[in-house]
């Protein structure tokens, strides 16, 4: 009872945080002023991409969704539980940082792969924008880690098991962003 009393307490404490945080975002998003666009015109003869921005997503994407024939949810698995322990946050702080020391060495092997040579601005966004998202996937795969695996003892096989479906679905959507980029710019890197 009083693990379970602890659990709870840890859970209420992590909601608290993230309300407050979420409260901060809100406000910091009341206080900015509305943009209102006007009426765009583009001549794309004279179009001119100087740089190339945007968002690298690991996992599924709004462009896989085609593919998807029906995506539904089994009503008889009953929704995720938190993985909670006690250095759960250590935990995440430790696998993320892991993945990112071998970031440089898996966007160059995945291009290579690909027979591609990145420019280093392109490298950078790419290292950037999943650096940014790793926190969040770990978590996430840490909670879909199933009741079997929930054990201490387990915890440096969750690791691992964590890393390589992480470093994987780095390598694929590398692998996308490099198709894509080079469908757009017509094969030139």
């Amino acid at each position: 009872m009083q693990r379970y009393l602890e659990t709870q307490d840890y859970r209420i404490k992590m909601l608290e945080n993230e309300l407050a945080l979420m409260k901060t975002k809100l406000a910091e998003l009341q206080n900015k002023p509305a943009v209102n666009v006007e009426k765009i015109e583009y001549k794309f003869d004279q179009l001119k991409v100087e740089t190339l921005e945007g968002t690298l997503n690991i996992g599924l994407n709004p462009s896989d969704l085609s593919n998807i024939e029906e995506l539904a949810i089994n009503s008889a698995n009953p929704p995720l539980q938190p993985y909670v322990f006690p250095n759960r946050q250590q935990f995440v702080e430790d696998v993320s940082a892991s993945i990112a020391a071998e970031m440089d060495e898996l966007i160059q092997d995945t291009a290579e792969q690909q027979r591609e040579n990145l420019d280093p601005s392109f490298h950078q966004l790419i290292k950037s924008d999943i650096e940014k998202q790793l926190s969040q996937r770990v978590s996430l795969y840490l909670d879909q880690t199933s009741q079997t695996e929930r054990s201490p003892h387990l915890l440096e096989q969750v690791k691992e098991k964590i890393s390589e479906r992480i470093k994987s679905d780095i390598t694929q959507s590398i692998r996308n962003f490099i198709q894509s980029s080079s469908n757009t710019t017509g094969g030139n890197s």
